[in-house]
């Protein structure tokens, strides 16, 4: 019998992972599709890209509350 080799199950593109960096004083918890995740004031969350497509975060984004590195 063969070995079976393992990999990863789940990997991204290098380029779709981002910084969402919270600079204002408030904490936030963010409504996902996976569910709720909460960012606090002046902290920063290792997430993917396509978080901005979520109306909620592209308006914070907007309005400079919430920039990506």
């Amino acid at each position: 019998m063969a070995e079976a080799k393992i990999g990863n199950t789940w990997q991204e593109n290098p380029d779709d992972i981002i910084l969402l960096i919270n600079h204002s004083d408030n904490n936030y918890i963010l409504e996902l599709p996976s569910g709720r995740c909460r960012l606090d004031a002046h902290k920063r969350i290792r997430t993917l890209r396509s978080i901005v497509n979520l109306p909620d975060v592209r308006d914070l984004v907007e309005q400079g509350v919430l920039t990506i590195e």
